[in-house]
């Protein structure tokens, strides 16, 4: 009974693991969609995408922006979080303690057109990770700044990329933790898109009074994209492999014991 209790965990865990794969084949479908937009000229009525450099009208004002400078150029988007190490019982992971996604007012340079892009659709709930946002493709963090002094074992694996977050060794630490939190310091990663930066927008275009603006609706929610979206691709793609085989191994092994449990 109870290998059949374990193995009906593995099946459970496996099946999990695979029906989380809808999501990032959504993600990987719109990322291609997002890269294929041309500068052909749009034309209101309907869905369009848009891409070209930002010119900001309003900057963004985010509730933090970190320990080291950030430049004084207006900020379109500007989207962070702290990152935390804490103790899981089978060792450490970090985790997100605290995000914002704030967002000024700006225009996108699409081909001969400025397009006012509206983004009161994209307010986020507080404690969301803007990185993780299924609207916003902002790829990894552009700047990282811990929050505290690196121990010389730790400093010297994250120089090395052993410690960071997709390192091999990014479940270990090397110093004294207590209780739920480690002694490894917080660490500040954002992302800004400043005036001039390139920038991909998809939503409903309309034509007002004053010129063309993008919005997002129920039927075509705004999504806005930075950075190269040939790596997010990979990165996504490498994350669906990665959950396939996983999955596939929590199956084959529930099934196994299963059938063992039975004979």
């Amino acid at each position: 009974m109870f290998a059949l209790v374990v193995g009906g965990v593995f099946l459970l865990v496996g099946g999990i693991v695979l029906s989380r794969d809808g999501e990032l084949d959504d993600r990987s479908e719109t990322i291609d969609e997002l890269a294929s937009a041309g500068d052909e000229r749009v034309e209101p009525g309907g869905e369009a995408t848009i891409s070209g450099p930002v010119h900001v009208l309003e900057s963004a004002s985010p509730t933090r922006t970190g320990p080291e400078p950030n430049g004084g150029e207006s900020a379109a988007l500007w989207a962070w979080r702290v990152r935390q190490k804490e103790n899981t019982g089978n060792g450490s992971r970090w985790r997100t303690a605290e995000s914002e996604l704030a967002i000024g007012e700006f225009a996108v340079d699409h081909s001969w057109n400025r397009v006012r892009v509206d983004t009161t659709t994209m307010a986020t709930d507080a404690g969301d990770d803007p990185f993780d946002s299924p609207r916003l493709f902002l790829g990894d963090p552009e700047t990282e700044s811990y929050l505290g002094d690196l121990g010389p074992v730790n400093r010297f694996l994250e120089r090395t990329g052993l410690a960071g977050e997709d390192g091999v060794v990014s479940d270990l630490e090397f110093t004294v933790s207590v209780g739920g939190k480690t002694s490894m310091p917080d660490k500040y990663q954002a992302t800004v898109v400043r005036d001039g930066d390139e920038l991909v927008v998809r939503g409903e275009l309309i034509e007002t009074a004053d010129g063309y603006v993008l919005r997002g609706t129920d039927e075509t929610p705004l999504v806005i994209a930075t950075g190269s979206l040939e790596d997010q691709r990979e990165q996504v793609r490498s994350s669906v492999r990665l959950r396939r085989v996983a999955g596939g191994v929590f199956l084959g092994v529930g099934l196994l014991v299963a059938v063992l449990a039975v004979l």
